[in-house]
């Protein structure tokens, strides 16, 4: 087993630093009403969330399967993924959503953050792959930031 602070969990923790710093500040931009920079925050987790989901989606949540772990199921993490997925969507495309479109967009935000703090959880699971796993685990991260592709892309 190697040491919590290994270079995929140092990257994997940043993806979650960033991606909590744009979900709190998405979810209080819409709270305050503010859906023109709830836009612009939501394109920036768009560019920065679509490489990182593509990999727990492809290659993380595959792995930690492995372990049987009954409290992480990757069909319900990538549920999690979706529902979140249709919220950014709407939050991006749409102009001027009505009062329901705006519930539901708050309401998959509300459940990203939740999402986001769950998935910080798995860094111990990750720290059970071996080294050689990891290695092979952040070269695939690293290699989806290199495409770059945005999470609604996919």
């Amino acid at each position: 087993m190697l040491e919590m602070k290994t270079p995929l969990i140092a990257e994997f923790l940043k993806d979650h630093q960033q991606f909590s710093r744009l979900l709190y500040e998405i979810s209080k931009l819409l709270s305050a009403g503010d859906i023109e920079k709830a836009r612009e925050r939501a394109l920036e987790l768009d560019a920065v969330a679509g490489p990182h989901i593509a990999y727990e989606e492809a290659e993380l949540y595959t792995r930690l399967a492995n372990f049987g772990e009954a409290s992480v199921t990757e069909a319900d993490l990538v549920g999690e993924h979706n529902n979140i997925l249709n919220s950014l969507r709407m939050l991006i495309e749409k102009t001027s959503p009505t009062d329901a479109e705006l519930e539901s967009i708050k309401s998959g935000f509300r459940l990203a953050l939740a999402h986001a703090e769950h998935c910080g959880s798995l860094i111990s699971l990750m720290s059970r792959l071996n080294e050689q796993e990891q290695t092979n685990s952040l070269a695939t991260l690293l290699g989806l930031r290199k495409v770059g592709k945005k999470w609604t892309e996919s």
